[in-house]
């Protein structure tokens, strides 16, 4: 007893605890780093052993010596009658308090905040091809698929898409580790043997959060018969769901068949190539999905795809068609799925992507609504669904439609991007990091174009620039998408560095000098320029719509209002008398709104100018109630963080509305953010001549001087990027003089 009264005293069962308790919570912390940088298992085990060493360790300092106001004292050392172990005792008592407050939230949030994968939640990974020959992968991935689209279909069961549970095709990964990746309660795996005219079907049906197997069943089938094997299956798979998870329904619904099996195994190859989005395996999906619709002259399933398919082939998506080449096709094939079969959700998709297209967002959307109403799973359409919410500027509409396509295909690279921005967008930083960290691991290169979008913010342009190149170094193959380039020609035109913004083009693709963006031209200050650039494309094609919605805003932009004002006033009307980002040809931006309104009260007619201030107005309110306050998620850029800006939109606002003091306000807010101003828009004028804009001017001629200094000590001394860019002679020269200066 006395060796326990002594224990108690010099506060040993109570190290005991706080080091226990205090352990923990490391581990936890370091377990979530170890997941989020993808650190090696081994690190979670050397902190273990080292905390286990350290036990005892404390334990034994812990009896030996004794807390004093002077400081750490050996035990035997200390005066009884001075001795303070009861003080330290009870502040002991409360660090462990404190620990175990902590680990209790940690632990409820784990449990029940985070909350585990829903119950009724299941991924089809892809079946293993056991044919021994890799042509016939289309076809295991194709049973995959079938099966999923099956379940797609059940209501109240969510199921991931195809995008993220074939992620892990052909890795050996542990079943809970993927549950955990795709959060979800139940995974079907399976494999398929294909010979002759024979196939061998093995599925199994597995707790994720266990990896118990619940299930699993062996079917051995002539070809002739897949649907009715499938279907079979299905049924098997609804019948355990019925009993593990309590699902009401009664059976799944039948899988869509074509005529004859050659029919639907043209459409498994067609499914298997247009999924890997590049214009070679989208033209091979196109003929794939002619030659089953020329097997099966009814098979709907085929028409949709093949609908979908010719789109993707436009000029600006994967293909060189032109719109009016794909429009017609597009359409006779969506409106055959349509005719053949109304319940078939791809046939409503295939439907609203034509609209999506073209603009007209209202049709699309119906029909989108319609697609996710037969399979509340089809994660594509929730994205699509995304735009088109952005573009009515039903922008909380939009947020939820992205967060659904992100829960339905949790490993999207697409999906995740635009999760990054979105939150981004309504300043939620911390969120857009977590997801950032999780595109590093599946997608290093599009982590490293989203992470400069992130690392832009705030007038970072240098950082943006240095982003953009080191995405450049990671895959070459970036470079020659329009987006980086233009990414890069805007952070060159922000920095002040104009040729090489121009030299960019011609280092890119020589072809491509011509097709410097108007709106870079515009950065740089040469609007003139922009003008001849646009009115030389409308020449080379001028039934281009694209091209023509360009020129009214360049002519504004120069002070020819006479031509500009019917352009503008076309792209009202075709916008449907909304401020909008995405809508194809005929978008009307706030600066648009600007540009009439300058129009309007050069030619004495005020009264038609507080239409487009209300308009500009109603579209700053909707942005604020959905939270956005950072860069347009419409613009889907990095370009968003140099000129998209609430605060910039509502200053304009207000400042043509008469309202100065409030309007430059904001207009300061916007730029001391990193706002990027247009240096010459004539329609800007008076806002340029108005005494209050000059210091607004000054902060972003010295931002713009600082972030070039910044850039250039980088790439002038030891460049980085010297294997993808090599800054101009000129440039460099101009560098090194203000250095030795």
């Amino acid at each position: 007893m006395r060796l326990i009264s002594e224990l108690r005293r010099r506060n040993v069962f109570r190290m005991a605890v706080l080091y226990a308790v205090a352990a923990w919570l490391i581990m936890q912390v370091a377990g979530v780093l170890i997941d989020l940088a993808k650190l090696p298992d081994w690190i979670g085990t050397t902190i273990l052993w080292l905390l286990a060493v350290g036990f005892p360790i404390a334990l034994i300092v812990s009896w030996f010596y004794e807390l004093t106001p002077e400081g750490l004292s050996h035990e035997k050392d200390v005066d009884r009658s001075e001795s303070i172990t009861h003080v330290t005792g009870r502040r002991l008592d409360f660090i462990v308090i404190s620990l175990l407050c902590a680990a209790v939230i940690l632990f409820a949030y784990d449990k029940w905040w985070m909350g585990g994968p829903p119950e009724q939640s299941i991924a089809v990974l892809a079946f293993e091809n056991m044919s021994g020959d890799p042509d016939q992968e289309y076809f295991s991935d194709g049973i995959s698929e079938e099966l999923l689209n099956v379940l797609s279909k059940l209501p109240g069961l969510r199921v991931v898409a195809r995008t993220s549970s074939f992620q892990f095709k052909g890795e050996n990964r542990d079943i809970i580790d993927i549950g955990q990746q795709l959060n979800v309660a139940l995974i079907l795996e399976g494999s398929v043997r294909k010979a002759g005219p024979q196939v061998r079907i093995t599925t199994q049906l597995i707790d994720a959060r266990s990896g118990f197997h619940l299930w699993s069943e062996t079917y051995d089938r002539k070809l002739e018969n897949i649907f009715a094997v499938q279907d079979e299956i299905s049924a098997a798979i609804v019948g355990v769901l019925k009993e593990h998870l309590g699902l009401q329904v009664e059976a799944a619904r039948q899988v869509i068949a074509a005529a004859n099996i050659e029919a639907h195994d043209a459409y498994l190859r067609g499914r298997y190539l247009v999924v890997q989005r590049t214009q070679a395996t989208i033209e091979g999906a196109a003929r794939e999905f002619e030659k089953a619709i020329a097997l099966d002259p009814d098979y709907a399933l085929a028409y949709a795809e093949l609908s979908m398919a010719t789109l993707l082939l436009v000029h600006g998506n994967y293909g060189d068609l032109t719109w009016a080449e794909a429009l017609p096709k597009s359409t006779a094939y969506a409106e055959r799925a349509m005719a053949l079969d109304p319940t078939v959700a791809e046939a409503h998709a295939a439907s609203g992507f034509i609209p999506h297209n073209n603009g007209n967002w209202d049709e699309a959307l119906a029909h989108y609504e319609q697609a996710t109403q037969l399979n509340p799973n089809y994660s594509l359409v929730h994205s699509w669904m995304g735009i088109g919410y952005g573009s009515l500027g039903r922008y909380e509409e939009m947020f939820s439609a992205q967060e659904m396509a992100l829960r339905l295909n949790p490993l999207s690279v697409a999906a995740i991007a635009t999760s990054v921005m979105t939150l981004v967008s309504r300043n939620r930083l911390d969120e857009a990091d977590r997801a950032l960290a999780k595109l590093a691991s599946i997608a290093p290169e599009m982590y490293t174009v989203s992470r400069y979008q992130r690392a832009s913010l705030g007038g970072k342009y240098a950082n943006g620039l240095l982003g953009s190149l080191d995405a450049l170094r990671i895959d070459p193959a970036v470079g020659f998408t329009e987006g980086i380039r233009v990414d890069l020609q805007a952070y060159f035109a922000a920095i002040g560095l104009e040729k090489e913004a121009l030299a960019l083009n011609e280092w890119i693709s020589p072809e491509m000098t011509a097709w410097i963006s108007p709106m870079i031209l515009k950065m740089l200050g040469r609007p003139e320029d922009a003008v001849t650039t646009v009115e030389a494309r409308l020449a080379k094609n001028p039934t281009r719509m694209l091209h023509r919605s360009h020129l009214g805003p360049a002519l504004a932009a120069v002070g020819e209002f006479a031509r500009a004002r019917p352009l503008l006033e076309e792209m009202w009307q075709r916008s449907g008398g909304l401020i909008n980002y995405r809508k194809p040809y005929w978008k009307f931006t706030f600066d648009d709104a600007a540009a009439i309104i300058a129009i309007y009260r050069a030619a004495g007619e005020d009264a038609k100018v507080g239409e487009f201030v209300a308009a500009i107005r109603d579209d700053v309110r909707r942005k604020r109630e959905a939270g956005i306050t950072r860069a347009s998620p419409e613009l889907e850029s990095t370009r968003a963080s140099l000129y998209g800006s609430t605060d910039y939109e509502e200053g304009l606002a207000v400042y043509l509305a008469g309202e100065r003091q409030k309007g430059l306000a904001l207009i300061a807010k916007a730029v001391e953010d990193g706002f990027f101003i247009l240096p010459r828009e004539a329609y800007l004028q008076s806002l340029y001549d108005d005494p209050g804009f000059a210091s607004i001017r000054a902060m972003q001629k010295a931002r713009q001087a600082r972030e070039r200094d910044k850039f250039l000590i980088i790439v002038c001394n030891e460049n980085p990027y010297e294997d993808v860019w090599q800054p101009l002679p000129e440039t460099c020269e101009g560098a090194l003089e203000q250095q030795v200066l």
